[in-house]
C-alpha cells in the first residue's frame, strides 16, 4: 500500500514539475505568429492578438487571451468581423492521463460580432464556408496533409471531451444588410450554460437587449437543456421567457411564454400572454396550445389552440371589444401549407365557426368555409343608417304643383377606388350566415361563394331570403384593367317591398310583392362612372300593392271637374293608389334609365308610362297615362263612369328626393276623342241656352266650331 501511495505522490509531483517547467520555460505569446499565420492560411483573413496569452495554473491549467480581433476585408463599415476583449479556458490535468479532455468553464468577455451585406450582395461571411483559401496553393495544401500522416497500426483511442460550462458576458452583435436596408443589433447579451454533457439536464439563463430596425426589444429567460448525442433529439424543459418591445407605433409592454417541455416528437404545452398597444389601440391577450413537431420537421401541429384578447381604442366600433379564437392548426412544411380546422371565433356577440387553409407561394392561396349563426352590424356604433334613426324621409312630393327645391348636392366623384391590393390576392371560399342585419334590413339563410384571383373577383353564388322572398346574385369584377369592369346578374323574387323600404330607408312609397331581374355591366367604379358607365336592363314586376304619395282617382276627379269648368270636390283620403300588377323594363346606358313599357293594373284603372331619369342629375321625366275602365268606388272616390275609356295624362317631374305629379290638362283635352265629343255637346248646350234659336244659325255654328278647334288644337 505504501508503495502505491509513493507512486501516486511521485506522479503528482511529476505533473507539478512538468507544469512548472511549461509555465517557466514556454511563453505562449511566442505562438502568436503561428496562430495568426494558420488563420490567414485557412480564411485569408487576419487575426490580430493585441493582448497577452497567459497561462493559468490554479485551480486548473488554463489559458487566457486578451484583445483578439478577426479582421474584415476592405470595404466594410467596421474593420473587425469579430472582436473579443478577453477569453478564458481551463483544462483539468489529471483526466488527460486517461484520454479525457475535461475543459472547465469557457468565458468570453466583451465579444462583438459584425456581419454586413453590401448593396452588391457581397457579405463579409463570403469565403468562410470551408472552401480552400485563395492564398493557399494546392502544393501547400498537399504539403500540410503530408506533414500530418495518419498514424500506422491500431486506430487511436477516441478521447472523451467534456466542457464545464459556457458564459458570454456583455456580448454584442450587428447584422446589417445594405441591399435590403435592414439592420439588427444586439447591444447586450449575457448567456450562461451549465456543464455541456450529454444525458443530463443543464441550466441555461440569458438576457438580451437589442434593436430590429426601429424596433427596440429586450428579453430574458431560463430553461433546462438535455443534450443528446444526436443533436436533433435534444430537449428543453421548464422554459420561461419574458420580453418587451417598442417602436414609434407599437409598444409591447410585456410578453411571457412558458413551456413544460420542448423537443421533437413530443407534445409541448405552451402558455403565453401579451399586453401593449399598437396604432392607438391597446390589447391584452392570453392563450395556450399543445404543439408537436415530428422528427422530420415536416409536420407541425398546434392542438386545442385558445386565444382570448381584449382590445380598446377610439378607432374601434366600440370602446372595448373582446375577441377570441380557437381551433386546431397544422403546418405541412413540405407542402408549405397551413391548415386551420375546428375554427371557433368570436368578436363580442358575433360568433363564427368553420375551417381555413393557406398555401404559401408568391401569392398565398387562402381557402375557407365559414359559418355564423347571426351577424347584427346595427349593434355596433355607426352600423345603423343615421337618416333612418334621426329623421323620417318625406314622401310623395307635390301633387298638382311644382317640385320642391332639391337640396344642393355635391358633384359626383370621378375618382376610381384603389383596387391594386386585389392583384396580390388568391382567395376562395364560402360564407354561410343564418341571420344577417345591416342598416335595419334583415336577411336570412345567406350563402356566399366567391373567389379573388390576382385582381379578378368572381361572385359565384349569393343566395338569401329577404322579407318573404329570395335573392340570387352572380357577378364578376376585373380589376386588372383600369378602370375596372364588372358584370352583375340579380334575381329578386316575391319580396314584400313595404317592410323592406321601411327598414332600409324609413319610406312607405311602395307596397306589394316585388320581383326584379337585373342584368347589367359597366366600366368604372367611381360614383360618376357607376352611373354613366352602366349598361343593361332591369325588369320589375310588382303584384298586389300600392303606390303611396299619389292618388290617381283624385286626379281623375280633378280632370272631371276641369271638363265642367268646376273645382273638384275635396275628399279627405289617403294619397294612395292600389294596383294588382305593376311591370316595367328599364334600359340603362349613357347615364340614362328609360322605359317605354311601364304598366299598372288597378281597380277601375289602367296605367301606362314612358320616360326616363338621368342617373347623374337624378331628375325625373315621365309621362303617365291613366285610363278609366270602370268605377273608382274601390279607391274611395265618387262614380266617374262618364269618364270611362278616357285617358288622363300625368307628368312626373322633379327629382328623386322631391318628385312632382301634375295633371297635363292640355294633353287631356287634345288626346281624347271621347272628351272632345263630350266637350262639344256641353258647348252646344251652352250656346243654345245663351243664344236660343240663333244657335242654329250657320254662321253661329261655324264660329262655335272654330272656337272648339282652337281649344282642342
Amino acid at each position: 500500500m505504501k508503495k502505491l501511495l509513493y507512486i501516486l505522490l511521485g506522479l503528482v509531483l511529476l505533473v507539478v514539475v512538468a507544469i512548472g517547467a511549461i509555465v517557466a520555460f514556454i511563453n505562449p505569446n511566442d505562438f502568436k505568429p503561428l496562430i495568426t499565420d494558420e488563420v490567414k492560411k485557412a480564411t485569408g483573413r487576419e487575426l490580430v492578438i493585441d493582448g497577452d496569452i497567459s497561462w493559468r495554473f490554479w485551480p486548473s491549467l488554463g489559458l487566457s487571451v486578451e484583445q483578439l480581433a478577426f479582421k474584415n476585408p476592405e470595404g466594410f463599415a467596421e474593420p473587425d468581423m469579430l472582436k473579443l476583449k478577453k477569453a478564458e479556458m481551463s483544462v483539468a490535468v489529471m483526466p488527460l492521463l486517461s484520454d479525457t479532455l475535461d475543459i472547465g468553464l469557457v468565458s468570453l468577455h466583451g465579444t462583438h460580432v459584425f456581419i454586413q451585406t453590401l448593396p452588391n450582395g457581397v457579405s463579409n461571411l463570403d469565403g468562410l464556408s470551408g472552401e480552400q483559401s485563395a492564398e493557399t496553393t494546392p502544393s501547400e495544401s498537399n504539403t500540410q496533409s503530408a506533414s500530418e500522416p495518419a498514424p500506422a497500426g491500431e486506430p487511436a483511442k477516441a478521447w472523451t471531451i467534456s466542457i464545464g460550462g459556457l458564459e458570454l458576458l456583455d456580448a454584442s452583435a450587428t447584422v446589417r444588410d445594405d441591399k435590403t436596408h435592414t439592420s439588427s443589433e444586439i447591444s447586450s447579451l449575457n448567456l450562461t450554460i451549465g456543464k455541456l454533457e450529454t444525458g443530463i439536464w443543464v441550466p441555461i439563463e440569458f438576457d438580451v437587449v437589442g434593436k430590429q430596425n426601429a424596433l427596440a426589444f429586450s428579453a430574458k429567460g431560463d430553461a433546462e437543456a438535455m443534450i443528446d448525442k444526436e443533436i436533433m433529439k435534444s430537449q428543453l424543459r421548464t422554459l420561461t421567457l419574458e420580453a418587451s418591445a417598442n417602436d414609434a407605433a407599437t409598444k409591447l409592454e410585456n410578453f411571457t411564454l412558458k413551456a413544460d417541455r420542448l423537443g421533437l416528437a413530443i407534445p409541448m404545452v405552451f402558455d403565453f400572454a401579451a399586453k401593449g398597444n399598437a396604432s392607438d389601440m391597446s390589447f391584452d391577450a392570453q392563450g395556450k396550445t399543445t404543439v408537436q413537431v415530428d422528427e422530420a420537421i415536416s409536420l407541425i401541429t398546434a392542438k386545442a389552440l385558445e386565444l382570448n384578447t381584449t382590445v380598446a381604442g377610439k378607432s374601434l366600433p366600440r370602446p372595448e371589444m373582446k375577441i377570441s379564437m380557437g381551433g386546431d392548426v397544422a403546418f405541412d412544411n413540405k407542402a408549405q401549407k397551413l391548415s386551420l380546422e375546428n375554427l371557433k371565433a368570436a368578436v363580442d356577440e358575433l360568433n363564427f365557426d368553420g375551417k381555413a387553409s393557406v398555401a404559401l407561394a408568391d401569392i398565398p392561396a387562402i381557402r375557407f368555409d365559414v359559418h355564423s349563426p347571426k351577424i347584427n352590424l346595427d349593434t355596433f356604433p355607426g352600423g345603423k343608417a343615421a337618416a333612418a334613426e334621426d329623421k323620417p324621409v318625406a314622401l310623395g312630393g307635390s301633387q298638382g304643383g311644382s317640385a320642391e327645391k332639391p337640396v344642393e348636392k355635391k358633384p359626383l366623384s370621378d375618382v376610381e377606388p384603389d383596387l391594386s391590393a386585389l392583384k396580390g390576392l388568391d382567395i376562395a371560399g364560402k360564407i354561410v350566415i343564418d341571420d344577417f342585419v345591416a342598416s335595419n334590413v334583415e336577411v336570412t339563410d345567406v350563402i356566399v361563394n366567391f373567389a379573388v384571383n390576382r385582381g379578378k373577383v368572381d361572385v359565384k353564388q349569393f343566395d338569401a331570403k329577404l322579407y318573404g322572398g329570395t335573392i340570387k346574385v352572380e357577378g364578376k369584377l376585373d380589376a386588372t384593367t383600369s378602370p375596372a369592369r364588372y358584370q352583375v346578374k340579380k334575381d329578386i323574387k316575391n319580396v314584400n317591398v313595404l317592410p323592406l323600404l321601411q327598414a332600409a330607408a324609413n319610406q312607405d312609397m311602395l307596397a306589394g310583392k316585388g320581383s326584379i331581374d337585373a342584368n347589367v355591366s359597366g366600366v368604372g367604379l367611381s360614383e360618376k362612372r357607376l352611373r354613366t358607365g352602366i349598361t343593361g336592363t332591369v325588369a320589375i314586376n310588382f303584384a298586389d300593392g300600392a303606390i303611396n304619395g299619389i292618388n290617381i282617382p283624385e286626379m281623375i276627379r280633378e280632370a272631371k271637374a276641369t271638363l265642367k269648368g268646376q273645382r273638384a270636390e275635396y275628399v279627405e283620403e289617403t294619397r294612395k293608389t292600389d294596383f294588382s300588377a305593376l311591370t316595367a323594363t328599364f334600359n340603362l346606358g349613357k347615364g340614362i334609365a328609360s322605359t317605354r313599357n311601364m304598366k299598372m293594373e288597378a281597380p277601375a284603372l289602367r296605367v301606362r308610362s314612358e320616360g326616363q331619369t338621368n342617373l347623374v342629375k337624378e331628375d325625373l321625366d315621365f309621362e303617365v297615362f291613366v285610363s278609366v275602365v270602370g268605377t273608382s268606388k274601390g279607391q274611395g272616390g265618387k262614380d266617374i263612369d262618364e269618364l270611362k275609356d278616357v285617358t288622363i295624362p300625368v307628368k312626373i317631374g322633379g327629382t328623386w328626393t322631391a318628385p312632382s305629379y301634375n295633371l297635363d290638362v292640355k294633353a287631356l283635352l287634345t288626346s281624347n276623342k271621347v272628351l272632345e265629343e263630350k266637350a262639344r255637346k256641353e258647348a252646344e248646350r251652352g250656346l243654345k241656352k245663351l243664344l236660343g234659336d240663333k244657335a242654329e244659325d250657320d254662321k253661329v255654328k261655324d264660329a262655335a266650331n272654330k272656337l272648339l278647334q282652337g281649344l282642342f288644337n
